[in-house]
């Protein structure tokens, strides 16, 4: 039988107000901008309405992605995965198995490092008491990943990390 432990780290939710706050002045902000574009003329005016739609369409789906974007941290036997969740859709964006980590500390304890090829971040919120990092190498380059793990995981990733750095 398998062992998994599974965590799901979602944001908190905003007030309603705020939602419908920055729902409601980015209506006027685009409303703003097509009333600019009226006054360039009849040939200039369609183009930078076309621009505006695709720039606001663009950014509305960058913050609905924002606001809806959670992180799974699931620890399988001796792998530990990382999956990015929008709505319903998963993707596995990192997994590592748990001899290839070399440290999880606080981060409070964390040191930049030039050596680091890439920081990978699974995290929602700003509680950076509660953030880890871990370090971890992989064909020849260290790559280092901050996530916001619950004791459960923690205690369990602590058990198998410092297993390996003992022996």
């Amino acid at each position: 039988m398998r062992n998994v432990i599974k965590e799901v780290i979602t944001k908190k939710p905003k007030p309603f107000w705020e939602v419908v706050l920055m729902i409601l002045i980015s209506v006027i902000g685009v409303n703003f901008l097509i009333t600019l574009c009226n006054k360039l003329g009849e040939k200039y005016a369609g183009i930078a309405s076309i621009i505006i739609l695709i720039l606001s369409i663009g950014v509305c789906i960058f913050i609905i992605k924002r606001l809806l974007e959670c992180y799974t941290y699931i620890l399988v036997d001796d792998e530990l995965l990382f999956e990015r969740s929008v709505g319903k859709k998963n993707s596995l964006i990192l997994k590592i198995p748990i001899d290839d980590i070399e440290i999880i500390k606080p981060y409070k304890e964390l040191k930049n490092d030039e050596n680091i090829a890439y920081t990978y971040k699974f995290i929602c919120d700003k509680e950076y008491d509660k953030f880890y990092f871990g370090e971890f190498e992989k064909e020849g380059k260290r790559y280092r990943f901050i996530f916001k793990p619950g004791e459960r995981l923690l205690k369990a990733l602590g058990n198998k990390v410092f297993s390996n750095v003992e022996s």
